[in-house]
């Protein structure tokens, strides 16, 4: 399924005691969304002061702030964030990543709204969760996540050169652990010792089983994923 920038591009926020977490690193993908597809840049300045009026004086103890931008002005809005499951099971999507969409990289409504179908269909299959490949066949991303996993000790990532959208979270376990940007083949899911999607609103979410193989967990290394990311600072 190809990506476009119909709809524009947007970010999604998590937000703790009204204060929405790594604010600047979303802002700034914003604006990388919009160069890629085409579209004027936001400025900063101008989508904080949206966000602050969205935010309003009554802060959500825990919420979901989603900014968009389509190329002339900002919107944003909060809402309740039901917090995901501590752990999931994920299926390989019917879909597939083309590296060579000129919108690859960019978080647009559309890949939004394809990452959202889905999710809908792997809870149909009896997973929590969707993982997609490439169009050649290398391991890509999950449909609203990134994908790390564990190989001989090591923590792995897929590389951009998937076509995968770059997220805060898996910048930041990059920035904060020893993973390695690999490109493999789907199947070594199928071999992985570990797997955990990773996301804002998510963090770091254990995979317990990935196309009905059992792994178990979470494991050593996910967990000191997790508590990796959670110990770095969240403001700008």
């Amino acid at each position: 399924m190809q990506t476009t920038a119909d709809g524009g591009v947007f970010t999604t926020v998590k937000v703790v005691d009204g204060r929405p977490e790594h604010l600047g690193l979303h802002l700034a993908r914003l604006a990388e969304s919009a160069r890629i597809v085409g579209l004027d840049s936001p400025t900063p300045s101008a989508v904080r002061r949206v966000v602050t009026a969205a935010l309003g004086d009554a802060p959500l103890p825990l919420g979901r702030l989603r900014i968009t931008w389509q190329g002339s002005e900002a919107a944003a809005r909060v809402e309740p964030l039901v917090p995901h499951a501590p752990t999931t099971t994920v299926v390989r999507a019917p879909d597939a990543r083309d590296p060579g969409d000129p919108a690859a990289g960019a978080k647009t409504e559309a890949l939004g709204a394809q990452g959202r179908a889905l999710v809908a269909w792997a809870k149909e299959q009896g997973a929590g969760d969707a993982v997609l490949a490439a169009t050649d066949g290398r391991l890509c991303e999950g449909a609203t996540s990134n994908v790390f996993y564990v190989v001989g000790g090591e923590l792995r990532t897929p590389t951009v050169r998937t076509g995968l959208l770059a997220g805060i979270a898996r910048q930041l376990v990059l920035a904060a652990t020893d993973a390695r940007e690999v490109d493999a083949p789907y199947e070594v899911l199928l071999e992985a010792d570990e797997v955990f999607l990773t996301s804002s609103l998510r963090g770091v979410q254990p995979v317990t089983a990935v196309d009905g193989r059992e792994i178990g967990g979470p494991g050593r290394v996910t967990q000191a994923a997790a508590g990796a990311l959670a110990s770095l600072p969240t403001d700008d």
